[in-house]
């Protein structure tokens, strides 16, 4: 049946304009037919879901929160119940039968789509637009024994996906397949019908200081401006600096001596100052870029890349590469000779 867009009742439409921000969609849904429709729209998500890689468990009140504002032609008045389902995704599988690919004779934590919870419209009270709003909290005891999943095996980047089903008076539904993308995507409603709650990782300490570095190769870029197969294998320290995010740090050299080594007689400034490290779970992260100009005041960026191929006390050995081609290998040495968080495991071996 052919879809089409629909405006809402004059009624409605003048309260989003006094009450939204210039860029707010009026759009209501898109529907099947000539008639209004529905929708579900996000105000806010707060997704505290913090796995520990070292417990085995969840946080203590992990939870996901989302709350929902549903609008229809009727001012809300068409809600009659909205379906809830969920399934676990598993994002991090691994080469469990070792034949050097990720496929279907792996194993899959992930499991099949399930109704979870039903809302009734009294499960919803009158917003301060005039519509129904709800606020739903789904803990991850809940997920966890819906899904059936074993906690044991889960990791951070891992989710439980949800999907809702908006279903009115009338008999009509809607879902993600009902939604265009000025709703599912749209500034204003921001209607998907589908939430992924990606895991988080507990961050069990700081990993900011200055390490002492040591190259133990370097493999030159194509097109010949690196001189680094020809010059002695850099050393020295780089610093890690907290910033107001958990996890992430400024580093002030992405490379490990490989520019200013290596690119000593190419470019006029190197600069690192957005450079940042990422400790994501179970990896660390090479974020950010490092600009540098040449003396033609042409500006590029080069990107890097970590994969962690040993662990060993204080000793952490990465291999990285940046976007030009350039790649080598590094020896860090964490400040204070602290051994590296337990959480970090090797990604290249």
């Amino acid at each position: 049946m052919k879809k089409i867009v629909k405006y809402l009742n004059i009624a409605l439409l003048s309260s989003f304009i006094f009450g939204c921000s210039s860029d707010d969609k009026t759009i209501d849904t898109v529907l099947d037919g000539i008639t209004s429709g529905g929708v579900l729209r996000t105000i806010n998500i707060d997704n505290n879901l913090i796995y520990n890689n070292t417990t085995l468990k969840f946080d203590d009140e992990a939870n996901y929160t989302i709350t929902l504002e549903e609008q229809d032609s009727k001012n809300g008045k068409l809600l009659d119940i909205v379906e809830i389902y969920a399934r676990f995704v598993e994002n991090t599988r691994v080469d469990t039968n070792n034949d050097g690919k990720i496929d279907d004779n792996d194993g899959n934590l992930s499991t099949e789509e399930g109704l979870i919870r039903t809302l009734k419209a009294s499960d919803f009270t009158t917003g301060d637009r005039g519509v129904p709003i709800t606020t739903i909290v789904f803990t991850a005891d809940e997920l966890i024994s819906f899904t059936g999943v074993d906690e044991s095996k889960l990791q951070g980047k891992d989710d439980f996906a949800l999907r809702f089903v908006l279903k009115l008076t009338d008999g009509r539904s809607f879902s993600v397949d009902d939604a265009n993308g000025n709703i599912s995507g749209g500034s204003y409603f921001s209607s998907p019908y589908t939430y992924r709650t990606t895991i988080g990782c507990t961050i069990t300490e700081s990993l900011a200081g200055t390490h002492t570095y040591t190259v133990t190769s370097l493999t030159s870029a194509p097109g010949g401006r690196s001189q680094c197969d020809s010059m002695a294998l850099p050393s020295g320290v780089v610093t890690w600096s907290e910033t107001d995010k958990r996890g992430v740090y400024k580093t002030t050299d992405l490379s490990f001596g490989q520019f200013n080594n290596c690119y000593a007689n190419t470019f006029t400034s190197i600069n690192f100052e957005k450079g940042k490290i990422i400790w994501d779970c179970t990896k660390l992260v090479a974020d950010d870029k490092i600009i540098v100009e040449e003396s033609t005041s042409k500006k590029e960026e080069f990107s890097y890349s970590y994969a962690i191929t040993n662990i060993a006390g204080a000793d952490i050995t990465i291999k990285f590469s940046n976007s030009a081609g350039d790649r080598g290998t590094v020896t860090l040495t964490r400040s204070d000779n602290k051994p590296w968080p337990e959480l970090l495991k090797v990604t290249d071996n």
